[in-house]
């Protein structure tokens, strides 16, 4: 699994998102609302998850960042 190069793959499609690789599972956190908006396209959730297959991902969890984030689970905390 290479994270590294499942971000390089998504921004060739227009999908400009940073990758975390956690076991099988790719982490894709979309920098603002209106690059994760761009993923309401089935065709392009297809590309998504048919481009993390390939890089030796199983599953997709999509998280969207915050101007505001601290990195905490709870906000405050």
């Amino acid at each position: 699994m290479n994270a590294h190069a499942l971000a390089a793959a998504l921004a060739g499609h227009g999908v400009d998102a940073r990758v975390e690789a956690r076991d099988a599972l790719a982490v894709i956190t979309m920098s603002n609302g209106d690059a994760a908006e761009r993923l309401r396209d089935a065709e392009l959730r297809r590309v998504v998850l048919a481009l993390a297959a390939q890089h030796g991902f199983k599953m997709v969890a999509l998280e969207l960042a915050s101007a505001t984030d601290d990195g905490a689970a709870l906000s405050g905390h």
